[in-house]
């Protein structure tokens, strides 16, 4: 076996180890994301509280409809800018991730969006009643907080982050209380566990990218 056999692994597992490192950096810049989305559903489910609180129909249905297409006004400016400074193309590691988001927040706005189409106000009623067919909105915060805990496993996971990871069963234990109790409180509840949560950490993870971009 000659020095060229020995060295093609080490290269390989260099070059993979390079990916890595690449994508964590590029990873943590997506905390502007967590950052964005995190503010835009709690504001929306403090709404949602608030309404449930006072027992007025705060027109919550067009406040979701509104946060939730500045959400994507604002993704689409992030996505030129990103373009405008000719970054690179994404890794497989960075595809992965973008993937997990993507399925699991069009999960949570699928949910949301069924909430909407459901809702139904009633002014004769005594309490501020949501009619649901099939589903209860205290379920939907419950759900929410389940699929969000999966994004941060495995997104932790892949990017190799504990306390990424780690939030995951923060979020689950969050969807465990919102369902053995359920009341008007979970909405209040979810919308301080999206601060916490995932706005503190996408604060985080920003403050790492400079860190990295800095020291490189």
């Amino acid at each position: 076996m000659n020095n060229s056999d020995i060295r093609q692994p080490e290269d390989e597992l260099q070059y993979i180890r390079k990916i890595i490192e690449e994508s964590r950096a590029a990873f943590v810049e997506n905390g502007k994301i967590y950052i964005l989305w995190g503010l835009i559903m709690a504001i929306g489910m403090g709404v949602t509280y608030l309404s449930f609180l006072l027992n007025r129909n705060l027109d919550t249905g067009y406040v979701w409809i509104a946060l939730i297409l500045l959400g994507w006004i604002m993704m689409i400016m992030l996505y030129r800018a990103r373009k405008h400074k000719g970054q690179r193309a994404k890794s497989i590691i960075e595809r992965i991730d973008t993937a997990i988001w993507g399925a699991c927040g069009g999960a949570i706005g699928l949910l949301v969006i069924i909430f909407m189409l459901n809702y139904h106000y009633d002014p004769s009623s005594s309490f501020f009643s949501t009619l649901f067919d099939t589903i209860s909105p205290f379920v939907i915060s419950f759900f929410s907080a389940i699929i969000l805990g999966i994004a941060f496993y495995l997104s932790g996971i892949v990017n190799q982050i504990r306390w990424l990871r780690n939030l995951s069963f923060v979020w689950w234990a969050g969807a465990a209380a919102m369902f053995l109790w359920p009341s008007i409180h979970v909405f209040g509840l979810y919308a301080l566990m999206l601060i916490l949560f995932q706005v503190v950490p996408g604060i985080i993870l920003q403050r790492r990218y400079h860190r990295i971009t800095i020291a490189s």
